[in-house]
């Protein structure tokens, strides 16, 4: 596995080297975990033979999995303990259709199980022993239906350079699927940016670098247009005691246009914008990048931090943001190995 690995990996490489050296010459390159490195993961649920087995769609065909090596230990460990007790209570699995499981490197974790029909009593009491039996909590969900026994998130210890802080990861929220990688990402971010004033943050999710900001710049304002993610942003700043964060629900584009006085929003009523000294400013959009407003307001700024999920979107943005700043070091991160997927960063400084 580690050669297959090596070779993957080093395929990434080049082809980053290939679009970045234009750019820049100060690169870093974060390998992952060969194997048992993925925190979450779902799975389809279908009989087999006549039993009921996980499933994923492997190159347009449907196939049973019995075990997942890039997976967590403990991930690999509760797909089999769910599954006999799935086969022994056929009630329980009635028209069960997806299984979700999430863990955390401290072992915390969640199983949420996804239906075609109405959870009554007799599955919430089922749905508690399992939640006892397998020390994990449970999340059951199906039409207008989210029952929660236990937690509905996993705690997970981030750590960068200098710092180490909890973060709640929620059920249904984003989180990195490869923490250790994440850990590689928050080191390159503190090592890399300048850390003075203050920053502009978009796309915050629930807080993987919102609360590293918070220890490294004067103040952070932090934006993220998912009502989920906002609310567990906000326990996690609580977690943290992050009292320099202002937070509100934005889209990244809404954000901008809120600085830029062009919008009102009834949303930033207490917020006084006009306190802040933005030198930097942090993006991590989708796999689809930046629209154009985004980028085009972005441009403005000192700094930019950019972590990209979608490469070929970046390089696309890269060639735009060329024209007002240079790239003062990049970085390769190997967050999906045995994937196309390049997770990369950014450090852009103003022309």
């Amino acid at each position: 596995m580690n050669k297959k690995y090596n070779l993957q990996f080093s395929k990434k490489k080049n082809s980053f080297d290939k679009s970045i050296d234009p750019y820049c010459n100060n690169k870093s390159y974060f390998n992952s975990k060969a194997q048992n490195f993925r925190t979450r993961i779902e799975f389809g649920i279908k009989s087999f033979n006549g039993k009921l087995g996980y499933s994923m769609i492997d190159n347009g065909v449907l196939i049973e999995i019995k075990e997942l090596l890039i997976c967590h230990e403990r991930i690999n460990t509760l797909m089999k303990e769910v599954l006999v007790e799935l086969e022994e209570d056929r009630k329980f699995s009635e028209k069960i259709f997806q299984i979700e499981f999430q863990v955390s490197r401290n072992n915390e974790a969640i199983i949420g199980l996804i239906y075609h029909r109405n959870l009554d009593k007799k599955w919430e009491e089922k749905a508690k022993n399992l939640c006892k039996n397998l020390n994990c909590s449970i999340v059951g969900r199906s039409r207008k239906q989210n029952i929660s026994i236990g937690n509905n998130y996993v705690t997970e210890n981030y750590k960068s350079k200098t710092h180490q802080y909890p973060l709640q990861l929620f059920e249904q929220c984003f989180s990195q699927t490869n923490p250790g990688i994440c850990d590689d990402m928050l080191t390159w971010v503190e090592d890399n940016a300048y850390k003075k004033e203050d920053i502009l943050e978009l796309h915050c999710g629930v807080g993987t670098f919102t609360v590293l900001f918070s220890k490294m710049y004067a103040n952070v304002f932090a934006t993220e247009n998912s009502r989920p993610s906002i609310k567990g942003l906000k326990d996690n700043l609580i977690l943290n005691n992050a009292c320099n964060v202002i937070q509100a629900r934005l889209s990244g584009s809404e954000t901008l246009d809120a600085l830029n006085k062009k919008r009102e929003f009834r949303r930033l009523k207490e917020v006084e914008l006009d306190k802040f000294n933005f030198s930097t400013i942090f993006l991590d959009p989708p796999r689809d990048g930046l629209d154009s407003n985004t980028l085009k307001q972005a441009s403005l700024f000192e700094e930019i931090i950019y972590i990209s999920c979608g490469f070929k979107s970046l390089v696309t943005d890269l060639k735009e943001l060329n024209e007002t700043h240079i790239v003062k070091s990049a970085a390769l991160f190997d967050q999906f190995p045995y994937t196309s997927h390049m997770e990369t960063g950014f450090i852009l400084e103003k022309r």
